[in-house]
C-alpha cells in the first residue's frame, strides 16, 4: 500500500505575516550580532560610540538598508558585473590558450608548434573562441 503525500494547504495571511514578522526579527537579530561581532573585535575599523541605543540604531539601519537599497543596488551595479565577468571569462581562457602553447612547445615534437599571432587581439579573439566553442560543447554533453 503506497501512502500518497497529502497537497499542502495555502498559507493563510496571519500565517505569511508571521512568517514574515520572524524573517525581520531574524534579519535584526543577526545585524545587532555582526555590530557586537564589529565593535568588539574589529573596533579599530568599526568605530561606534554609544550604548546599546547605538548598536539598536546601527542594527536596524543595516536591516533596512539590506532590506530596501542592496537589492536595488545589485541590479544597478548588472553592467559592471558583467563586464568583469567577461575579463575573467577571457583570462581563464587566456590562461589555458597560454597552457596549451607551452605544453605544445615542451613536447619539442619536429614539425609541431604553437604560436598565437596578432598581439593581445590575437590572444582575447583565441580566449573568446575557445571559450564560447567549450561553454557550447559543455551545454550539448550536459
Amino acid at each position: 500500500m503506497a501512502f500518497d503525500t497529502l497537497p499542502s494547504m495555502p498559507e493563510d495571511k496571519t500565517e505569511r505575516r508571521a512568517n514574515a514578522g520572524m524573517k525581520l526579527a531574524f534579519r535584526v537579530f543577526i545585524n545587532v550580532a555582526i555590530v557586537l561581532f564589529l565593535r568588539s573585535y574589529f573596533g579599530t575599523f568599526f568605530v561606534l560610540q554609544g550604548g546599546y541605543q547605538s548598536i539598536a540604531i546601527v542594527a536596524l539601519t543595516f536591516t533596512f538598508l539590506n532590506m530596501l537599497i542592496v537589492p536595488v543596488l545589485h541590479v544597478l551595479s548588472l553592467p559592471i558585473k558583467m563586464f568583469a565577468w567577461i575579463i575573467a571569462f577571457i583570462l581563464v581562457n587566456a590562461a589555458a590558450v597560454w597552457l596549451a602553447v607551452w605544453f605544445v612547445t615542451a613536447l619539442s615534437i619536429p614539425g609541431v608548434s604553437l604560436a598565437i599571432g596578432g598581439g593581445i587581439i590575437g590572444w582575447i579573439f583565441v580566449s573568446v573562441i575557445f571559450g564560447v566553442g567549450n561553454w557550447m560543447v559543455k551545454a550539448v554533453v550536459k
